[in-house]
Parts: structure tokens; C-alpha cells; sequence
């Protein structure tokens, strides 16, 4: 009895309710950022190396934004993926311009 009274306060009851205080100890789920292809185009694929190092490592994330010509620091929260490199942009309306045209966005980054 001891221990069905001790489960029900550690774990809450079964009315829907949360126990108090276990919203704020849930972490955020990071979403998966959208998946876009531009192996097919030489010149989008040297950008994409381009925004790989533009940080100083390359490993297959850019954390500078790509929509800003790599001169800001990127928001993960506002990444995409090309290719398998994440890409990180500074804002929702960064996003939201740049995967209008990812393969002409990244070619414009090559000098």
C-alpha cells in the first residue's frame, strides 16, 4: 500500500493532469531541419563548401549565415540542410528568402 500511495505522488495520477512543474522540465525539441539538394550544380556546391569554412571548420555546418553572406553568425534554430551540411541563418526571415532559390543563394556566395 506503502508503495502505490509513493508511485502515485511521484508519478501523478492518471487524470490527464501533468504533475506540477513537469512543463518546465520538459526540454525543447530541436526540429530537423529541411533536407534540399544541389549536388547537380558545381558552382552550388563550391558556395556550400564556401559557407562550410566560412566559420574556420569545416564539418559540415555553417554557422554563419549563408543568407547574409556569411558576415552574421548563424541561429541553429533557423537551420536547413544541403546536401548533409547544415546550414545555420540568422533569422525565420532569413529562412524564409533564402530557400526560395537554395541552389542560386549558394552559387552567389562563390567569388
Amino acid at each position: 500500500m506503502v508503495h502505490l500511495i509513493f508511485l502515485t505522488l511521484a508519478c501523478g495520477t492518471n487524470d490527464g493532469a501533468s504533475p506540477v512543474g513537469s512543463a518546465a522540465q520538459v526540454p525543447a525539441v530541436q526540429e530537423t531541419p529541411v533536407a534540399y539538394t544541389v549536388a547537380s550544380n558545381p558552382k552550388a556546391t563550391e558556395g556550400l563548401a564556401t559557407a562550410d569554412a566560412a566559420d574556420g571548420v569545416e564539418d559540415k555546418v555553417a554557422r554563419k549565415c549563408a543568407g547574409c553572406a556569411l558576415g552574421m553568425d548563424g541561429d541553429a534554430a533557423h537551420a536547413i540542410s544541403v546536401d548533409g551540411t547544415t546550414l545555420h541563418l540568422c533569422s525565420s526571415m532569413c529562412k524564409e528568402y533564402y530557400v526560395k532559390d537554395v541552389e542560386g543563394n549558394l552559387a552567389g556566395l562563390v567569388n
